[in-house]
């Protein structure tokens, strides 16, 4: 009798560990939920909006960028690109979606549309003053473009019942990736204390890039830029980013 008490103890104690087991589990999943569903936007966002084809057409602009003359109207890319957001709203606005899902969706597909831009600024090695000048005004021109009211303008006759989306990130990441353009005019002293002020906001391969950039178009020797780009490392090393 004894050893059967000892046996049942036992079973109670595997079936409690059991449950507490699957207790955990199920908390761990729930509270991954909101982080997989972020990424998961994320990664539809950017393949909805066909990012790798768009910052080809960045790089694709070449000599542009290096041209000494100032543009009058910005890179034909942004407006396919505005048509492209346009065009996800109208759908995503007749749908039965809810209003919060409506607005995270569209956060997300604003904010990547501008880190898009960013992404492909950075990749440009050599530019002029005034190449930085036709980035500004690409920036702007999507700004605008990805207003409320410009959007529901812009749709209207495809979509007449549209409503104009939510209120976005428009402002905030507009404001984030113009203040990444403006360094590329900097000085070198301070374009690297612009970057160990700002390292933990922006990624590594950016901040490279605005050393990387003034490396092509530099007088210095190449030991100068290399040792420049070593001290962009150890800034990002020691902030282990």
């Amino acid at each position: 009798s004894i050893g059967s008490a000892n046996e049942e103890s036992f079973d109670s104690e595997e079936e409690s560990c059991r449950i507490d087991s699957l207790e955990t589990y199920a908390l761990d999943a729930i509270s991954m939920a909101p982080l997989l569903t972020q990424q998961s936007c994320r990664l539809a966002c950017v393949h909805s909006i066909s990012v790798k084809e768009l910052i080809f057409q960045i790089i694709c602009v070449g000599k542009a960028w290096e041209d000494r003359d100032i543009m009058e109207h910005s890179n034909a890319y942004v407006d396919d690109l505005l048509e492209r957001c346009g065009e996800i709203w109208g759908h995503l606005s007749s749908s039965s979606l809810p209003q919060s899902v409506l607005k995270y969706v569209w956060n997300q597909l604003v904010r990547s549309a501008f880190l898009t831009l960013q992404e492909g600024f950075s990749k440009i090695s050599n530019c002029s003053t005034e190449g930085r000048s036709l980035m500004s005004m690409d920036l702007a021109t999507l700004s605008h473009g990805l207003i409320s009211d410009t959007i529901k303008a812009n749709l209207e006759e495809a979509y007449p019942t549209i409503s104009p989306p939510p209120d976005s990130c428009r402002e905030e990441v507009m404001r984030y990736v113009d203040a990444f353009i403006k360094v590329f005019y900097y000085p070198d002293e301070d374009t690297l204390d612009w970057i160990r002020e700002n390292a933990g906001n922006y990624h590594f391969e950016h901040s490279l890039s605005l050393v990387t950039v003034k490396c092509a178009s530099g007088c210095e020797g190449s030991s100068f830029w290399a040792a420049r780009k070593d001290v962009v490392r150890e800034i990002y090393r020691e902030l282990k980013l």
